[in-house]
């Protein structure tokens, strides 16, 4: 604890959600109650303790401190409490949503994930997947739509089959980060699939540069799950933190100064926020790039603060933001993945080759994630490590050409993407092809 006194925080708000959400019949009041009745008994523990017994004040402080963050987030747990919309569904309902990205044209609809706000006009939280018929109106709508739908819900696939004459554009959000942030990726998306990149391998690099899964062919999307890199096909934290250390290795010659470490450290900051921006400031991508900024300040200023402490700063601010990210399965794992990697460290630098280092580091990363996807995904990849040792090493490559593609788009460009990407292929392909590569919990 006096190492990382921030870990012991962050794990009991934690635990104060999973109880608000779990036992029901505690309201916002009793977490109010018993917050403020903490905070008393922290205060008398503070000032009738006796100095002479330090050691034991200092026990009783961080025993009342535990205690009192706990009940934090309860508070936070039960505050602006809202159903889940699958509970709340009758046969057919109105619904309001809010559009999460840009509808995206398949064969025979246009596909968007989209946030639920209301169930007949009470307030719930939610995912849902909307088919809409394909149609001019269809084809107009982007992100921060948010849409008044009537109809039948999908529960068991939280989804919504849904025409034109069922819904109505309620308002347009056109002025927020997140909003400005998406019409910048379309245009960059709009480059990229003009350039001469094959169709092929457009997809993965449209995936890796800019967040967007629309246009991977389905055998390529099924191959890299099968073999246990799927992980690669989201922007998260392992993108971010390559962009950032990419740029801290083009700027090796600045040194370690003072003065180089703040040109360096600005750099990487902007670079990584950038990133996040063309990658339409997904949630996923802003929590990464909060995390990685907390560690460049901190290497700016030259301060040794233990990184799994900045980990738990960031996990904390979040969860004051918005404790339903506790529930979100990218926060799990991106959280999980830099835990391991942080607590694992040690053993990571006892190697001397670069090589072997980013090896264990996806080694660690993805052993450390795997309770999560077992848990959630229901499935499990015996031959993950092959493929995350062979290709994860090599994915810093892959989205340096990628990023250079989507500023220079051409031949020249392209070349090294292809060639990157139908090694990766290859690799994919075959740990997928092994027996028994997939088995279903």
């Amino acid at each position: 604890m006096r190492k990382y006194p921030l870990v012991p925080v962050a794990l009991a708000i934690i635990v104060g959600i999973l109880l608000a959400h779990h036992i029901f019949f505690l309201t916002m009041q009793f977490w109010l109650y018993a917050l403020l009745a903490c905070a008393i008994a922290f205060g008398i523990v503070f000032l009738v303790c006796p100095p002479q017994k330090e050691n034991i004040k200092n026990k009783k402080i961080m025993a009342c401190a535990t205690v009192f963050c706990c009940l934090l987030g309860g508070l936070l747990g039960s505050t602006g409490e809202q159903g889940v919309w699958i509970h709340m569904c009758p046969e057919k309902t109105f619904m309001a949503v809010r559009l999460t990205e840009k509808p995206t044209p398949r064969a025979k609809s246009y596909k968007a994930q989209a946030e639920v706000l209301a169930v007949d006009g009470i307030p719930s939280h939610g995912a849902i997947r909307l088919y809409l018929r394909p149609d001019s109106a269809a084809a107009t709508l982007r992100y921060g739509d948010r849409l008044l739908l009537h109809g039948y819900p999908d529960t068991l696939k939280a989804s919504m089959y849904i025409t034109s004459d069922h819904y109505i554009l309620t308002a347009r959000d056109s002025t927020s980060l997140r909003a400005r942030s998406e019409r910048l990726r379309m245009r960059l998306l709009g480059r990229m699939q003009s350039g001469p990149l094959d169709a092929r391998y457009a997809g993965v690099a449209e995936a890796l540069t800019l967040g967007w899964r629309a246009d991977i062919d389905p055998a390529t999307q099924a191959s890299y799950r099968d073999a246990g890199i799927a992980h690669l096909l989201a922007v998260s934290g392992l993108h971010v933190g390559l962009v950032a250390a990419m740029v801290g290795m083009m700027l090796f010659w600045v040194g370690r100064e003072r003065r180089g470490r703040i040109v360096r450290g600005s750099i990487q900051l902007a670079a990584v926020w950038l990133f996040a921006l063309t990658t339409g400031m997904a949630p996923s991508t802003v929590r990464a790039a909060l995390m990685f900024s907390l560690f460049i300040v901190s290497d700016i200023v030259g301060r040794r603060t233990p990184k799994l402490n900045l980990l738990a700063a960031a996990a904390i601010i979040m969860l004051v933001v918005n404790h339903m990210l506790l529930f979100d399965v990218g926060w799990q794992l991106s959280f999980s993945a830099v835990a391991g990697i942080l607590l694992a460290m040690p053993v990571i630098t006892a190697f001397r080759n670069k090589l072997y280092q980013a090896a264990m580091v996806s080694v660690v990363a993805t052993t450390a994630t795997l309770p999560v996807t077992l848990v959630t995904f229901l499935r499990f990849q015996p031959y993950f490590l092959i493929a995350n040792v062979l290709i994860v090493p090599l994915s810093a490559l892959i989205l340096g050409f990628s990023l250079l593609y989507m500023a220079i788009p051409c031949c020249t460009t392209a070349w090294p993407v292809e060639m990157l990407l139908c090694a990766t292929e290859a690799v994919t392909s075959w740990v997928a092809s092994l027996p028994g590569a997939v088995i279903y919990l």
